[in-house]
């Protein structure tokens, strides 16, 4: 048995996890561990075949689900956490985000935060994406928005150098996407900090010092913990610790749709996704139902995976697959569930309500339209029953295991405001904080990165000014 001792132990390398070791490495050096459950993989090793990249860089190769098998939950577990899978988009984080934040008893401000989002996004590299960048699908996608008077927008990302491979959500091989592992982690890493990958955290246990950190044959002890595990981990660390946990699991709910285009849409070229419909959504002042629509495009094996057909019509499918266009929804859902622990291993339930059945039911007659206004000849719809309609057809069966569903954006099981605090410190816990989506009381509305990053950044301050 190895113990290792420091000052802060940061666990995790994502969006929260690597903003909050920059910080504490910039003012304790080499007294700051930064724990990753996942690999280290450099950017030329990162080869686009979906076959490698996937088991690589996705928490159980990517079949992570919820204990029903209803709802996928895509998570990252690299260095570099979610943000090396991610499509690099980056939204500021809503207004609407303080009073709604306001309302579980959490003391949030925007003003006070912003200086921290000018950092990630300085650090991050944040742009618009350009015009020429936009491909093929995300202009179908937008020129649908613009014929039917729905207002939308060039979306913005951290990838300046980007060289339009198409192959962003299985990591950047070329160094363009700057994911936390070639911003942040760097940057705590040059202030001292020391990187521990493939070590995986299974409990703490308080001691007399601080922590006791159990990774199995090496033990880290800390004064400050720092848990940025991401959504499902982080609450089953806490509750394997003996620290309630688990509770109020919040999604971003999504689904996809792609528009038959009798020329070649070849989606799979340039950037998966650039453009952005606001039509629908509940943020920056808009009034919708609550959902983005965000063009996308995938490579051939995640396509094959969520179709709704089997035999000669997935075949039939698959061939159309070069002119196809597709659209996200992002569905800020009002559905809560929970992360609990099955034997030793987390189990996620996440039952879907009726409401947010009824928003992806009307994402796909609005998809619909706008396919249809774009020039699309059909739309083809990921529900079990409704396949390819040609015109806005009301979903026949609302249940969740009719429709293809999964969430990327997962929220919530450290809730502030319950787990831990307005500011993310643990309840009952001296120097125990988390730092990573697991402290959203509610689902922001939007692609998260940047809010996850800022809120770290600040928390992180926190704790050295402590």
């Amino acid at each position: 048995m190895t113990t290792k001792r420091f000052k802060a132990v940061v666990i995790g390398t994502g969006a929260g996890g690597a903003p909050a070791a920059m910080i504490l490495a910039q003012h304790w050096g080499e007294g700051v561990g930064i724990l990753e459950a996942g690999k280290q993989v450099s950017p030329p090793a990162m080869n686009q075949i979906e076959r490698d990249m996937v088991p690589a860089f996705y928490v159980q190769g990517g079949v992570q689900a919820t204990e029903d098998g209803t709802l996928s939950v895509l998570q990252g577990q690299a260095v570099g956490g979610s943000t090396i899978i991610n499509d690099a988009l980056c939204f500021r984080p809503p207004p609407e985000l303080a009073e709604r934040w306001q309302a579980y008893g959490i003391s949030f401000s925007l003003e006070e935060l912003e200086p921290f989002v000018k950092q990630a996004e300085e650090l991050m590299e944040v742009s618009q994406i350009p015009k020429s960048m936009i491909n093929r699908a995300n202009y179908l996608v937008g020129l649908g928005a613009a014929r039917l008077g729905w207002p939308g927008e060039r979306l913005h990302h951290n990838a300046v150098g980007c060289v339009e491979c198409g192959f962003r959500h299985i990591g950047c091989a070329y160094t363009a996407k700057k994911s936390t592992e070639l911003s942040f982690v760097p940057a705590a890493l040059q202030a001292g900090a020391k990187l521990f990958p493939n070590t995986s955290v299974h409990h703490l246990e308080r001691t007399a010092q601080g922590w006791r950190i159990d990774c199995g044959e090496t033990t880290f002890e800390a004064e400050h913990v720092v848990l940025a595990a991401g959504v499902v981990q982080t609450p089953t660390i806490l509750l394997r610790s003996g620290i309630q946990a688990g509770d109020n699991l919040q999604f971003h709910v999504q689904t996809v749709a792609y528009g038959d285009f009798d020329e070649r849409v070849d989606g799979f070229n340039g950037i998966p996704m650039s453009y952005g419909v606001l039509q629908f959504a509940d943020v920056y002042g808009h009034r919708g139902p609550g959902y983005l629509i965000e063009g996308v495009s995938v490579q051939p094996m995640a396509f094959s995976v969520h179709l709704p057909f089997e035999g000669l019509e997935h075949q039939e499918t698959l061939e159309r697959y070069r002119h196809l266009a597709g659209a996200l929804s992002l569905v800020r859902s009002t559905s809560r569930g929970s992360v609990t622990l099955k034997g030793d291993r987390p189990s996620i339930e996440y039952p879907v309500n009726r409401h947010d059945l009824e928003r992806l039911a009307d994402f796909y007659q609005q998809i619909t339209k706008l396919f249809m206004a774009a020039g699309a000849s059909r739309t083809l719809l990921t529900h079990r029953e409704l396949r390819w309609v040609t015109e806005p057809t009301p979903v026949p069966h609302m249940n969740l295991g009719s429709f293809y569903v999964y969430t990327a954006h997962p929220f919530g099981g450290a809730n502030r405001g319950q787990t831990t605090d307005d500011v993310g410190r643990v309840k009952d816990q001296k120097n125990l904080w988390v730092l990573d989506a697991s402290a959203f009381p509610e689902a922001p509305g939007v692609n998260p990165q940047i809010t996850i990053a800022a809120m770290a950044l600040q928390g992180a301050s926190r704790i050295v000014s402590s």
